[in-house]
C-alpha cells in the first residue's frame, strides 16, 4: 500500500469514527454488500436493552447518563426518573457504596463483587456488580453491569435449609434411638434373666426415665410445628412465679440428681406474680435448666435466681427477672447471635453427643415474647459457663412468701377409692398396659378395642370413667361419646378423649362432642391419679 492508499484508508476510518459516513459498500466476487453503521448501532442498543442484566452508564460523580430497562425494573422506578440523578439512592451504602464500587472497578485485575440495590418501593435486590472505566477522549464514563442474584440466593437458601433438614433428621433419629435402646435392653433383661425385684426396680427406673425423654422430644417437635403454623395460644391467668419455678424444677430434678449437680435456687421474700400461661412458662424455665444441666459436667453448679426489677421510668409495675446460670461448657462466640434460632446447636467433639434437637431455645424465645417479655444469653466463651436471663412483666405481689423446700412439696393425694374404668383403644399394647397399671392401683378395669365394644362394656359395666381413643377402627371417639352420653349407664360418667392430636381445633371438637377432657398420649399418670382422686366417694352408677 502506497502513501496515497494509506492516507485514503486513514481518512475513511476517521470519517467512520466521526460519524460522517452512514454506510459503506463491500464488493465481493458475486455481489456487493452494503453495511449500515446506523443499523449496527441500533443492533447494539437493542442488545443492551434486551439483556437480562442491568446496565448503567455514569459519570465520575455517580450521575446516571443512561440505564437500560432491566435496571429500571430492578430498582422499581421509571427510567425517566432515573436518568439525570445520582446512583447513590439505589445502592446500599449510598455514596460510600458507589465510590467503593468505583475504586474496585478501576484497579487492575478486579473481579465482580456483591452489593445490594435499593428499590423505590423499599425492596432490596442482591446483585453481582462489575464496573469498568472508559475514557472517551478525555471524558470519564463508568459502565456498571449488575446481575440479579435473587434466584441464586434462593437456591443457596434452599440448599442450606435442605442440609439443615437432613442434619436435623439424622439428629432426630439419633435422639429417638437413644431412649429406645435402654428400654429394649431393660425389657430383654427381664425376659431372659427373670423378673427378680432388683431387676424390676432397675427396669422401672430405666423405662420411666427414657419414656419421659421421648415424651419431651415429641412435645418439643409438636410445639415447633404449632409455632411455624401460628397455632399456639396461651391460657393466661395471674400466676405466682414460685409456682412456675417449682414445676420447672420438678421436671428437671431427675437429670440434675443423676449428674450429681448442685442446684441453688434464690427467690425474693415477696411472692411475685405474672400474667401468664403456667404450662408454657414452666416449659421456658425447665428448658433453660435442662440445657444448663446437660452442658454442665457432673458435680457442677447450676444457679436459678428470681429477682424483682423496678421499672426505670417509674410508671409501670416493673419486671420479674429469672436468671439461669451454670459453670459448664459455655457457648462459642460465633453461636451467640443465632442461639435462639431453630436447629442451632453448640459444637461437640467428634463421637460425643450431648443430646437435643436444637429447638429448646427457640421455644424459650417464642413463649417469652408471647408473654411480652425478653430473653437473652451470654457466655464468656467455651468452658466458662453461660447465663440466660428471662424478663417478664410484673403483675403484682402477694404478701411475704413462705419459704418451702422444693424437696418437700407434696405429691398427689393418696390412692383414691377403687373405680370402675373402661379403657378404649384398638392398640393392644396401649390399652392393656394402661389397664394393667390401673388394676395394680386397685381399680376394676375393662378393655374395649372398638367403639361398638365400648358401648357394650358401658351398658354392662356402668363405668365411673372411660378413657377413649379418638381413632377407632369402626367409629371415631367423637361418635362413640355422643352415643355414650345418651345411655343411662354413662350419663354421669367421666369421659376423657385420649389421642395423639392436641391442636386447639382437636380440643374444641372433643368438647363439642361431649368429652369431659382431652388428653395427649401417653396419658400422664399424675393427671389420671388427680382425676380419680377428685371424684366423689362413689358416683351415681355405684
Amino acid at each position: 500500500m502506497d502513501e496515497h492508499d494509506r492516507a485514503e484508508a486513514q481518512d475513511i476510518v476517521r470519517a467512520i469514527r466521526d460519524g460522517e459516513i452512514d454506510a459503506f459498500v463491500v464488493r465481493e466476487a458475486a455481489e456487493e454488500r452494503i453495511y449500515s453503521l446506523r443499523s449496527a448501532d441500533t443492533l447494539y442498543r437493542a442488545m443492551i436493552e434486551e439483556m437480562r442484566d442491568g446496565a448503567v452508564a455514569l459519570d465520575a460523580s455517580g450521575l446516571i447518563v443512561y440505564c437500560n430497562a432491566y435496571f429500571a425494573q430492578l430498582v422499581q422506578a421509571e427510567r425517566a426518573t432515573i436518568v439525570g440523578v445520582r446512583i447513590h439512592p439505589f445502592v446500599a451504602g449510598g455514596g460510600d457504596g458507589f465510590f467503593e464500587l468505583k475504586r474496585h472497578g478501576t484497579g487492575a485485575g478486579t473481579s465482580p463483587r456483591e452489593l445490594t440495590l435499593l428499590g423505590r418501593n423499599g425492596a432490596t435486590v442482591p446483585v453481582l456488580a462489575a464496573m469498568n472505566h472508559i475514557d472517551l477522549e478525555g471524558t470519564e464514563v463508568y459502565c456498571l453491569i449488575v446481575t440479579d442474584l435473587t434466584d441464586q440466593k434462593y437456591r443457596d437458601q434452599l440448599l442450606v435449609e435442605g442440609r439443615r433438614k437432613d442434619e436435623f433428621l439424622a439428629m432426630l433419629a439419633h435422639e429417638l434411638r437413644n431412649p429406645i435402646a435402654p428400654i429394649r435392653y431393660a425389657v430383654e433383661r427381664l425376659r431372659i434373666a427373670g423378673a427378680t425385684p432388683e431387676r424390676v426396680d432397675y427396669a422401672r427406673e430405666v423405662i420411666g426415665r427414657q419414656v419421659d425423654q421421648l415424651t419431651r422430644l415429641v412435645d418439643d417437635l409438636l410445639d415447633v410445628s404449632r409455632i411455624t403454623r401460628g397455632k399456639v395460644s396461651l391460657d393466661l391467668a395471674p400466676l405466682a412465679v414460685e409456682t412456675v419455678i417449682a414445676r420447672a424444677v420438678e421436671v428437671v430434678r431427675p437429670l440434675i440428681e443423676a449428674r450429681r449437680q448442685d442446684l441453688r435456687i434464690t427467690q425474693p421474700g415477696a411472692r411475685l406474680r405474672v400474667q401468664g400461661d403456667a404450662v408454657r412458662l414452666a416449659q421456658v424455665i425447665s428448658n433453660l435448666l435442662h440445657n444448663a444441666a446437660k452442658f454442665t459436667p457432673e458435680g457442677g453448679q447450676v444457679d436459678l435466681v428470681v429477682e424483682e426489677e423496678r421499672d426505670r421510668s417509674g410508671s409501670g409495675p416493673g419486671w420479674v427477672r429469672v436468671v439461669v446460670a451454670d459453670n459448664g461448657a459455655g457457648i462459642p462466640p460465633h453461636l451467640l447471635p443465632d442461639m435462639f434460632n431453630l436447629f442451632v446447636q453448640a459444637d461437640t467433639p467428634p463421637g460425643r453427643s450431648l443430646g437435643g434437637l436444637g429447638i429448646g431455645l427457640m421455644l424459650v424465645r417464642t413463649f417469652v415474647e408471647m408473654h411480652g417479655g425478653t430473653v437473652s444469653g451470654e457466655s464468656p466463651g467455651p468452658g466458662q459457663g453461660s447465663r440466660f436471663t428471662v424478663r417478664l412483666p410484673l403483675h403484682g405481689r402477694v404478701g411475704d412468701r413462705e419459704v418451702t423446700s422444693l424437696r418437700n412439696v407434696p405429691s398427689i393425694a393418696a390412692t383414691p377409692s377403687p373405680r370402675r374404668i373402661v379403657v378404649v383403644d384398638d392398640n393392644a399394647d396401649v390399652a392393656d398396659s394402661l389397664a394393667a397399671w390401673l388394676a395394680d392401683c386397685g381399680h376394676e378395669v375393662r378393655v374395649a378395642r372398638t367403639g361398638e365394644a365400648a358401648l357394650r362394656e358401658a351398658q354392662a359395666f356402668a363405668p365411673d370413667v372411660m378413657l377413649i381413643d379418638i381413632g377407632l377402627p369402626d367409629m371415631s371417639g367423637h361418635e362413640a361419646v355422643a352415643k355414650l352420653r345418651r345411655m343411662p349407664e354413662t350419663a354421669n360418667s367421666v369421659l376423657i378423649a385420649v389421642t395423639g392430636f392436641g391442636q386447639a381445633e382437636d380440643r374444641r371438637l372433643s368438647e363439642a362432642s361431649g368429652f369431659d377432657g382431652h388428653w395427649i398420649k401417653p396419658v400422664s399418670f399424675e393427671a389420671l391419679s388427680a382425676l380419680l382422686a377428685s371424684l366423689e366417694p362413689k358416683t351415681a352408677g355405684s
